[in-house]
């Protein structure tokens, strides 16, 4: 719509252009024409009277030639009179002619005329007579221009008569002739471009014609065409993607779930041999029935429930979910994963100490993917800490004022490991976080844990900050944007 009506104005203007030019060559011709007519008509006339002027006032004297001249006609329009060049401006016999005629007459015997502007103005024509006498006598013949005055205004409402129906015609002719052409194509061409910015690669566009707007909407189809194969591509390959990585980070749970084995194996020993004990004790009937029997059938609930935990506490760890987000204490999240790994650690003969939060520091997630992720780097921190050594996890809430590319302000909940182990040379600190990355010796680790744990922190929003220094340990902190409610 837009595009014709800027091709129609622009047509417009040009054709109003070169009207203009037009008629204003053509009134300037007729001027030329009438002028030039106009002069013609006083000099005939007046070389005529002049002739008649002469011979009378040789005959018959001054005033039976003044009486041949007879004055003006009616309208007031031609005016014919004797004059005397030489006479005083403002006397009876001056001329009224303008001054550059009178000083050509005087200059010499002839015709001079000259145009005076004054008023509604008149052309004037001096013919210089012949006759005896003093203050050389002549003939003056002056016409009123209203008449050229007339028919130029005429000519130029003619001329824009005709100029305003030709711009009303071509301009209407220029809109639709636009609309048609350029308008509509390009309007489906737009409505094309908006429905495969918004998605939709379906229903073709077809202008039947041969110009470039038609092979314009061929190249957008056949552009739609690619970019729906290449959804449909990546679609599936996204899903691939995410099922993939899916799969891994359960076959990553499950190998943190292998290592746990065999310290839950251990924690297991000792409820499971108080249970067999007292089972024993009471088949063998030495306890007393009655308050011994029921303090040990107690002793044996206990420690049967302990183990029920402990092996659900694992089981629930290798379960694979679907990612559910919700509101949780990010401390508690903490105390529950220690409590996972804390067998695992006594075995390695490493100290888990969770240092004890503030307060309740609340962020959305998914509980079993950040238990994952923290898991993660507990275990990486129990493996590089010597026996005796010790790891400290902390929960705290911090916000951040300044921004920094991947690290947004804001507030957010802290999960910090350190550990005392061997630490990590700045080298490789960039490197650590790619899959299968490991300086674990074969078969200590698969390289897969700290990729998992960062690809589940940016899922979440947030990030893991490094801190390592050969020698002195490492400082894993992983930064989770706080829940709005908190």
């Amino acid at each position: 719509m837009r595009l014709a009506r800027r091709l129609a104005l622009w047509l417009l203007a040009a054709i109003g252009l070169v009207l203009a030019v037009g008629t204003a060559r053509s009134l300037r011709q007729h001027l030329a024409l009438f002028d030039a007519d106009l002069r013609r008509d006083e000099r005939t006339l007046g070389r005529a009277l002049a002739h008649a002027v002469e011979r009378t006032w040789r005959a018959h004297g001054e005033a039976a030639a003044r009486e041949l001249l007879g004055g003006e006609d009616e309208e007031g329009k031609v005016r014919i009179r004797l004059v005397l060049a030489d006479a005083v401006a403002g006397s009876p016999d001056a001329s009224d002619a303008p001054v550059p005629a009178l000083a050509e007459i005087r200059r010499a015997p002839g015709i001079a005329q000259a145009r005076d502007a004054d008023g509604e103005g008149r052309q004037y024509t001096l013919v210089s007579l012949e006759v005896p006498g003093a203050g050389r006598p002549a003939l003056e013949l002056s016409e009123s221009l209203a008449d050229e005055h007339a028919y130029v205004a005429q000519r130029a409402r003619e001329a824009l008569g005709v100029a305003a129906a030709l711009v009303a015609v071509a301009g209407g002719v220029a809109f639709a002739v636009g609309m048609l052409l350029v308008g509509r194509p390009i309007g489906a061409l737009v409505a094309k471009a908006r429905r495969i910015g918004a998605g939709d690669f379906s229903g073709p566009l077809a202008l039947p014609r041969r110009d470039e707007l038609a092979l314009l909407a061929g190249e957008m189809n056949a552009m739609a065409e690619r970019l729906d194969l290449g959804a449909h591509r990546f679609a599936a390959e996204s899903d691939a993607r995410i099922a993939a990585l899916e799969q891994l980070r359960h076959a990553d749970r499950l190998t943190t779930v292998g290592k746990l084995a065999s310290g839950l194996a251990h924690e297991l020993g000792t409820p499971l041999g108080v249970v067999s004990g007292r089972a024993q004790m009471i088949a063998d009937g030495e306890l007393a029935v009655g308050e011994e029997t029921s303090a040990a059938a107690r002793t044996i609930a206990e420690q049967a429930e302990r183990m029920t935990r402990l092996v659900r506490q694992l089981l629930d760890f290798a379960r694979w979910r679907g990612a559910e987000c919700r509101r949780i204490d990010s401390a508690l999240l903490a105390r529950q994963t220690l409590g996972l790994l804390a067998p695992l650690a006594a075995r390695r003969g490493v100290e888990l100490h969770a240092a004890r939060a503030r307060e309740a520091v609340f962020a959305r997630l998914d509980a079993s993917q950040l238990q994952q992720a923290l898991a993660n780097l507990v275990m990486n921190a129990i493996q590089a800490t010597p026996r005796g050594g010790r790891i400290d996890v902390a929960v705290e809430a911090r916000a951040r004022s300044e921004a920094r590319p991947g690290r947004p302000a804001g507030r957010y909940a802290v999960l910090a490991v350190e550990d005392e182990g061997e630490g990590i040379s700045g080298d490789r600190l960039p490197e650590i976080f790619d899959p299968f990355y490991t300086t674990k010796p074969v078969g200590e680790g698969t390289g897969l844990g700290l990729s998992v744990a960062h690809g589940i922190v940016e899922e979440h929003g947030g990030f893991i900050e490094v801190a390592s220094e050969p020698g002195r340990g490492s400082r894993f902190e992983i930064w989770l944007p706080r829940d709005a409610d908190a």
